[in-house]
């Protein structure tokens, strides 16, 4: 029904306009890198392949522009933005800014944006509700741990692959085959924010106590946990009232999930150290495996030495806060700041954290991603079945994905009102702070060619010239299973069940507090008295058919 309807709206005035759009577009092809406010010298060089895919484009469409002005002009649109984001007091004037900016430099599109943020806490439920009553809006952004499944599962998202392929030339060039992420059962559901491709994980230290202790950090170079030791041991002698390892993370959290498995569904995936190239598709448990005992016995050993915070398993532990206040030494196992050259071992200063705590923070990677399909779905604009107009939807996300002015409008706001430029870096004005200034979030991730933005003061002005050398890395060890998308339906009370057992023991066994040794084996019993083995199995039998269509 939603395919037949909207089908025949893209026959409308839109398609016979297109040529129009198009020649607009392409009069302000380089919006993205000219004119006030809009390009970075910074990030000239990640940006200019897709600058020069979009001048392609637009030069096609200004061959076909003499007959333009022959054709049906577009009736006006208004398309509502749906993402979350706290209260902007100055929201309505950044919403003009933008409509502004749209109607003079792309008039033959003729549409407005109304943005509709709705607070964090509220935002699942609220769009629920405004799927399930059927009110109108366009975009939204959404993710695979936001609800993304089940939206598509109920209907609530348009298919967009005729979308991008007639309106978001720019999309396509961006981000090519990482659309496919978002593929379920074959077609298209969001469009992926380009962005990071995954994370570094490792250990996070403050550099005066390396230091004041002459701390030598290239054993960490073989990206082993346990490499660390003598170094906690030396905060624990010489530093009373310091702890030494500060988590909830340790090596049990992102560390061993990122670096030791590939993860289909809870506890189950693939085991990334099994060299056994007959088991590379073999879906196992992550706690019956070697590197799981052998990390959690090393993390039991630090807790019992006086290691880690005996507060770890407490909710709202704030790791940074007892670095900041100089009670603890290192974060250890947490999500790392992405730097050129980035390498498992390779110490670096990390700019962002350091610039937060007022601090010199140490940052060294011990597992780097690989590429994962959770990954591409992580952070993806969408849009609604119900939206009026779904072609004018995508020719405005399409704009976010070249045009840098747009982009920094939604970003940062008005320039002189809500930002200042400080040596191409975004600042605040003069006498503003970020609770004053009217309009101030950090919601770039949520949308477009992240490659685009400003940096602000205080980041590595590289930022992401970096990310786009990460993002090579991170493709160039793409996991097996790229593209497959598990159905957890099958087993969906069984995951209920073993999601009860791992909340019980997690904590503990993460936080060191637990004998893994006694303790494991009792919690593995209860997950195959929950339904692990039934997950196991569910999840084989998928790859096996996923193996078979592609051929793997």
């Amino acid at each position: 029904m939603h395919s037949i309807r909207k089908g025949s709206m893209l026959a409308s005035s839109l398609l016979l306009s297109f040529a129009l759009l198009a020649a607009g577009c392409g009069n302000n092809g380089n919006n993205g890198s000219t004119g006030e406010n809009a390009g970075q010298t910074n990030n000239q060089d990640a940006n200019q392949p897709a600058n020069d895919q979009a001048a392609g484009n637009n030069q096609a469409a200004n061959a076909n522009s003499g007959n333009a002005g022959a054709e049906k002009p577009l009736d006006p649109y208004e398309v509502v933005m749906i993402y979350p984001d706290g209260k902007q007091n100055d929201l309505a004037a950044v919403q003009t800014a933008m409509n502004d900016y749209l109607q003079k430099t792309y008039p033959q599109m003729n549409m407005t944006v109304k943005l509709n943020p709705i607070d964090w806490g509220a935002y699942t439920d609220k769009l629920n509700l405004m799927m399930s009553s059927g009110e109108k809006f366009d975009l939204l952004w959404t993710a695979n741990w936001m609800n993304f499944e089940t939206q598509v599962n109920k209907g609530a998202l348009l298919p967009l692959d005729e979308l991008v392929d007639q309106y978001g030339p720019d999309i396509k060039s961006v981000e090519g085959d990482l659309l496919d992420g978002a593929k379920r059962k074959g077609k298209l559901y969001g469009i992926h924010v380009h962005q990071e491709l995954g994370n570094p994980q490792g250990i996070a230290l403050r550099k005066d106590l390396v230091d004041k202790y002459h701390i030598d950090l290239a054993p960490l170079a073989s990206g082993e946990f346990k490499d660390l030791e003598p170094i906690l041991k030396t905060i624990k002698e010489n530093e009373p009232s310091v702890t030494p390892a500060v988590g909830p993370a340790f090596p049990l959290g992102a560390y061993f999930g990122s670096g030791s498995m590939e993860s289909i569904i809870g506890p189950v995936g693939l085991d990334q150290r099994d060299t056994n190239a007959d088991n590379t598709y073999k879906v196992v448990d992550m706690y019956e495996t070697p590197r799981y005992m052998e990390l959690a016995k090393l993390t039991h050993d630090w807790y019992k030495a006086g290691y880690i915070n005996k507060d770890a398993t407490t909710p709202g532990v704030d790791i940074w806060k007892k670095i900041q206040a100089k009670t603890a030494f290192a974060a250890i196992g947490t999500d790392l700041e992405i730097v050129k050259d980035m390498a498992i071992g390779k110490p670096s200063h990390m700019d962002g954290k350091s610039a937060q705590l007022g601090m010199d923070i140490i940052q060294v990677p011990m597992n780097i991603d690989r590429l994962h399909t959770s990954k591409l779905s992580a952070t993806l604009q969408a849009i609604s079945q119900t939206s009026k107009d779904p072609a004018r939807a995508m020719m405005l996300l399409d704009l976010f994905y070249k045009d840098a002015k747009l982009l920094t409008l939604f970003n940062y706001g008005v320039e002189g009102t809500h930002y200042a430029l400080n040596n191409g870096q975004i600042d605040l004005p003069q006498g503003k702070t970020k609770d004053n200034v009217g309009f101030y979030h950090d919601n770039q991730w949520q949308l477009g060619n992240q490659m685009l933005n400003f940096t602000r003061l205080g980041e590595d002005p590289n930022k992401y010239q970096n990310y786009e050398q990460f993002n090579e890395m991170v493709k160039s060890q793409s996991s097996p299973i790229i593209g497959f998308v598990f159905d957890s339906e099958p087993v969906k009370n069984e995951l209920i069940a073993v999601g009860k057992v791992q909340s019980t023991y997690d904590p503990g066994l993460q936080s060191g507090q637990l004998d893994p040794e006694k303790d494991l084996p009792k919690m593995i019993d209860k997950l195959k008295a929950a339904g692990l083995d039934k997950i196991i199995s569910e999840a084989q039998k998928q790859i096996d058919e996923w193996r078979a269509a592609n051929g793997k």
